[in-house]
């Protein structure tokens, strides 16, 4: 292939370079004399400051998404320099006029004709920053080094955090002040279920943030107290992050490699994780519904009463749009307010609570009269015992139905009951996650928190993903920006869907538009972005593109046309990724992790778990002379 330096005059060299030029832009145009041609500027169709053609060289290859360089001397004598990703690749045989001409031309040769294959390139960034077209007949030269990463904005990235691989293997940043809060925040991952691989990306994200060296420099002096916080929704997938993944070297022996490329040379789990499950609805101990990990491995949360009244809760259980159609909303803001303004605890009884006849008040102010609450003693008497969600029902229906005006303001009995039959049908859906003994998920003890929301029913899951984003987001905006706090939620649409109202949905939204001046970064995900709330993608600064449906391709108007139709075909682990520095997206693998991201891939071999298990009851017996070994599963 001809070498770019053996064509004099094309502005490349750094003797060419205007005087000044430091020396990055000298390594720069080195970078782009040594290259490779891969052909010109093609002359029989217009350029333009965006897009042009390429005519390849007989012995140049160029594929999908490979870089390429374009200098060229200006009429004025500046040298400008083009750098574009190809777009789409084409091919025809110059001279053929009909299908049969093909065969004429190349076999038999009893017609002229010349084969030409030609590449589009949509253009990244010109050097200077002068927007003309390229001018036809220029040298086009592949890009490495220096000159791929200056194309990539590389140069402008205080922080690179490398988050996949080119079509070459070659490593892709993305810049940390676009996703941190500093000049941008959070991550949208959309992509059809199964095959997009949303999830698995939004872990390695996680990954490359708080597993490597690279990660944890850009995080910086707070990267110790820097917390994630992820929801497993499907299966028990996410439950194995802290363990190896043992097909790693099995199936996919090329991924150690690829980590490599990304700086990682030793791939493997998270080491810092604590899963958090719902217990065992129906069960008297706190056993946790989960079947692919030790109950000791474990930690059961819940809320109890108490809790669930001082931090406002209610209005959680009424997530979903269709409770705030009607006054549903209001008198379930109405019923809290009066919870906190009554509610005491019990003395020795941790989490309990009786509802003691008090003055009404004209207090309306929720944080207020909860603050109230929190300096009140304990009592010994003062009516029933409430310690669990179907006592604090009854106890809200007793009221709300003596047609009080403190407890409903007035709104029509058939709300009132519509509003009780509502409470009364959580009770087998989520009762189990409000009683005495239980503890909130604590976030703050270690980096990854997986929350295990897959077995809950769908309204279980609402309130459980608004009770936590909601604790998260208070602290939040009392501790300052720094440390960061990540939140990793899948299917945005069923949380924040693009019609409706609900508290979880207003919530989401507040993270989405306020959460990067808090520190609160939302890595969300969903199968189709027109079915979630315009706010929340419009806000994330960072977005990541899977294998789309057919009819929803269109929808995503920051994509190239091309990348559009390819997206509709991309195997899993493949993605785009769009940053604001850069103007056209980028398409990336990432490689296969070190650490299990299903059940399959973390499960453990029979003498392992032996092991484990025997581990594990010797730690229960102590010293007590019990002898023997029985498994340790949800009766463990």
């Amino acid at each position: 292939m001809t070498d770019i330096t053996d064509r004099p005059g094309n502005g490349a060299h750094p003797e060419g370079m205007p005087d000044g030029r430091d020396v990055r832009a000298a390594k720069l145009a080195a970078s782009i004399a040594a290259s490779a041609v891969l052909g010109h500027v093609d002359g029989a169709v217009p350029t333009t400051s965006q897009r042009f053609t390429v005519v390849l060289a007989p012995d140049a290859v160029a594929t999908l998404d490979q870089l390429v360089a374009c200098p060229q001397t200006l009429p004025d004598g500046r040298v400008i320099t083009h750098f574009g990703i190809v777009a789409e690749t084409s091919g025809h045989i110059e001279g053929a006029s009909w299908a049969s001409d093909t065969a004429r031309i190349v076999d038999s040769r009893t017609m002229p004709g010349e084969t030409a294959r030609r590449v589009e390139v949509a253009v990244l960034r010109v050097e200077p920053e002068v927007w003309v077209s390229p001018a036809p007949g220029s040298v086009v030269v592949a890009c490495a080094d220096e000159a791929r990463a200056f194309a990539l904005f590389e140069d402008q990235m205080d922080d690179r955090l490398p988050v996949g691989l080119d079509q070459a293997g070659e490593p892709v940043h993305l810049d940390f002040a676009f996703l941190s809060g500093k000049n941008g925040g959070h991550v949208n991952i959309a992509g059809i279920s199964g095959v997009a691989t949303k999830t698995s990306y939004a872990t390695f994200l996680l990954y490359q943030l708080f597993e490597t060296e690279r990660g944890r420099r850009i995080l910086g002096p707070h990267a110790p107290n820097t917390r994630a916080l992820v929801f497993n929704l499907k299966g028990e997938d996410l439950l194995h992050l802290d363990r190896p993944n043992r097909l790693l070297d099995v199936k996919h022996p090329e991924a150690r490699r690829q980590w490599e490329a990304l700086g990682v040379t030793d791939p493997g789990p998270f080491r810092d994780v604590t899963i958090w499950a719902p217990a065992v609805p129906g069960g008297e101990g706190l056993v946790p519904a989960v079947d692919s990990r030790r109950s000791d491995e474990v930690e059961v949360f819940g809320w109890t009463p108490l809790d669930f009244v001082s931090r406002g809760l209610l209005e959680f259980c009424f997530a979903d749009e269709s409770a705030n159609r009607n006054q549903i909303s209001f008198i379930s803001q109405r019923v809290r307010i009066q919870l906190a303004r009554h509610a005491a605890p019990v003395d020795g009884r941790p989490g309990a609570l009786v509802l003691q006849d008090v003055g009404t008040g004209s207090m309306n102010n929720f944080e207020r009269v909860a603050g109230e609450m929190a300096r009140r003693d304990a009592v010994v008497t003062g009516g029933p015992v409430i310690t669990d969600f179907g006592d604090l029902i009854d106890a809200i229906s007793e009221r709300v139905e003596s047609d009080s005006f403190e407890w409903t303001a007035g709104v029509q009995q058939g709300t009132v009951q519509a509003f009780l039959r509502r409470l009364y049908a959580l009770i087998p859906r989520m009762g189990h996650l409000v009683r005495c003994g239980v503890t909130a998920p604590d976030v703050g003890r270690s980096a990854i928190t997986v929350v295990d929301l897959h077995a809950l029913h769908d309204a279980a899951q609402r309130f459980v993903v608004g009770a936590l984003l909601n604790a998260v987001f208070e602290a939040k905006q009392s501790s300052g920006r720094e440390p960061l706090q990540f939140v990793v939620l899948d299917e945005l649409n069923k949380y924040a869907p693009r019609e409706g109202s609900s508290p979880l949905k207003e919530l989401l939204v507040d993270v989405a538009e306020r959460g990067r001046s808090l520190g609160v970064l939302l890595i969300g995900a969903e199968q189709a972005a027109t079915a979630v709330d315009p706010a929340i993608v419009r806000n994330a600064a960072i977005k990541v593109v899977g294998r789309l449906d057919a009819s929803e391709a269109s929808e995503y108007r920051f994509l190239t046309p091309e990348l559009r139709a390819r997206a509709t075909r991309f195997l899993p682990g493949t993605m785009v990724l769009d940053q604001p520095l850069v103007p056209v997206p980028i398409p990336l693998r990432f490689p296969f992790p070190g650490y299990a991201t299903n059940v399959d891939e973390g499960r453990e071999s029979a003498q392992q778990r032996v092991e484990a298990e025997d581990d594990a009851f010797a730690g229960i017996a102590g010293g007590a002379g019990i002898t023997g070994r029985r498994p340790l599963g949800r009766d463990g």
